[in-house]
Order: C-alpha cells, then sequence, then structure tokens
C-alpha cells in the first residue's frame, strides 16, 4: 500500500515556475518587460523581481545567471528558456546613437506605436533618430528596426532628457561664517538640473567666501549660502593690474573702498596722482582692463 501512495505522488507533475522569453529584446519600458516574455505557475513576487533583474541588465544573459539572481532573492528556482537571452536597454541606444550635448542624458523611453519590450529576430538591428530634437521632455524618437531578412519595420518612440550638472555636498556640518576646505567638507556630483537654484559648480571661487548661515551635511551648497570675503580693503595697498589685448602692466595704489570678488573699486596712484577704476579678482589684486 505504501509503494502504491508513493507512485501515485510521483506520478503528479511537478508545477513549477515556467519562463519562456524572446531570445532578442529591447527594453523600451521596464514596466511592460512581462509583456513579452511567456510565465506559467510563477507567483507575483517572483515576477515582480523577474521584471526588475530584466530592467537593470544589458547584454548576453545565461539562464543560469537569471535563475541564480532569483533564487538568490529568496524564490525557488524557474525553469527559464531559451539558455541564453541577449538584452538591450532603448536607453542606451539612444545614448550610443545620438550625440547628446554636454551634460544631457537620458531620463525616460516610451513606446508610442509598439510594445514597451521588442523582440528582435536574429540579425535585426535597431537605428534611431531625433529630428530637431531640444533635448526636453516628450521628444519623437524615429526608430527603423533592419531585419536580416531585408524587411525593415518603423515605429516612434518618445524620450525624456534631463540635463545633469555638477554640484557639490555637505558632508560635515558647517557653522555660520566659516571658510570651506573642499576635500574636508564637500562631495562631488551629478544632479539634474534644478529650476532657479544657484548651485555652486565651481571650487575656486569658494576661497573669496565665507558661509552666511549654518549648513547641515547632506545639503547642496548653494551661493545663497556664501557672502564674499572683502578682498580688498580701504586703505589698504593694493596691487593693480593694467591691460589690453596688447600690453599687460603692474602697478600700485591705495584702494578707496573695500570690495569683494568682481566688485568694482577705486584704487589710487600716489605717485602718479592717478585714480583707476578696476574690477577685484583676488586678495590685493585690481584688473582695470583698458
Amino acid at each position: 500500500m505504501k509503494t502504491f501512495w508513493f507512485l501515485l505522488l510521483l506520478s503528479f507533475p511537478a508545477f513549477a515556475c515556467q519562463i519562456v522569453a524572446p531570445h532578442k529584446l529591447v527594453v523600451m519600458d521596464q514596466e511592460a518587460i512581462l509583456s513579452t516574455i511567456r510565465t506559467q505557475d510563477c507567483e507575483q513576487a517572483l515576477l515582480h523581481d523577474l521584471k526588475d533583474i530584466l530592467g537593470g541588465v544589458e547584454g548576453r544573459i545565461l539562464a543560469s545567471q537569471l535563475i541564480e539572481m532569483l533564487t538568490s532573492r529568496g524564490h525557488e528556482a524557474p525553469l527559464f528558456e531559451p539558455s541564453m537571452v541577449q538584452i538591450k536597454q532603448f536607453k542606451h541606444i539612444l545614448r550610443e546613437q545620438l550625440i547628446l550635448p554636454a551634460g544631457v542624458q537620458v531620463k525616460a523611453t516610451k513606446g508610442i506605436n509598439l510594445p514597451g519590450v521588442v523582440a528582435l529576430a536574429p540579425g535585426d538591428t535597431v537605428q534611431v533618430q531625433c529630428e530637431g530634437c531640444l533635448y526636453g521632455s516628450g521628444q519623437i524618437i524615429r526608430i527603423q528596426i533592419k531585419g536580416f531578412d531585408g524587411v525593415d519595420r518603423n515605429y516612434i518612440a518618445s524620450a525624456d532628457f534631463i540635463k545633469m550638472v555638477r554640484a557639490y555636498r555637505v558632508t560635515s556640518n558647517l557653522p555660520s561664517f566659516s571658510t570651506i576646505n573642499p576635500k574636508e567638507y564637500l562631495r562631488e556630483e551629478y544632479i539634474e538640473t534644478i529650476p532657479m537654484t544657484d548651485l555652486i559648480t565651481d571650487l575656486e571661487v569658494l576661497k573669496f567666501y565665507k558661509t552666511n548661515k549654518p549648513i547641515p551635511a547632506g545639503t547642496l551648497l548653494k551661493a545663497s549660502d556664501l557672502n564674499a570675503i572683502n578682498l580688498v580693503k580701504a586703505g589698504l595697498k593694493t596691487e593693480v593690474v593694467l591691460e589690453n589685448q596688447m600690453i599687460r602692466i603692474k602697478t600700485q595704489g591705495i584702494s578707496r573702498s573695500n570690495g569683494s570678488l568682481g566688485d568694482t573699486v577705486e584704487v589710487f596712484h600716489p605717485q602718479k596722482n592717478r585714480k583707476y577704476q578696476g574690477r577685484v579678482v583676488d586678495i590685493n589684486k585690481v584688473l582695470v582692463e583698458l
């Protein structure tokens, strides 16, 4: 009797999760990945993680690698076909084929008359074109899939581009009226442009400024957080540089007022009994453009 029940159990099929994907696919929209993949007897949690994994990988991926990624997230090993799948993210295709302006990156893409994931046949190639691109939101992308069999397919997608700028994040709390040592207090990073925000993007100018308020760690450093230091002080000897396209002459004088970087001040030359109007460019240094 025990043998009978044992054989009966073996006769039932194992309901393992089964996944069948195209050999080659282009991901337009990560949320739509599963629309091109056939699954059976798979839990929703596994499908969610599968979508997350396939939306973040690129190149030739072995089925064994994908199965290992899923099991590392606590899922039972699924059956996966084919033995290798080639994945290309549409964002990367745009970066490779379009000459993007400096600092511009692709934020998001979306198919207009094609699915979120495009299955390609062996030998198919993808070409993209963005006519009159302003590199903002909702830019129209023309896609041509050139078939190995000589048949071409044409589609339209949209892309959102963003402008990335250099910024500096404060790593330790900064008190008011303190100078900033970039190596000690700042970390460089690139972020999406923030409208109407005067971010500090050049460390060279920091030596001319002090903080005007406490700045907590984690804050992006802005020009409004700083006050200019008086580089030139009234009554003190100041270097004067006189220059134009042909000559550059250095002399000295007495500043008639205080001035920070970029301010215009008057400098008096007592020996020549002459006044100069110049722009403050450094500590005790004024530039006079002739």
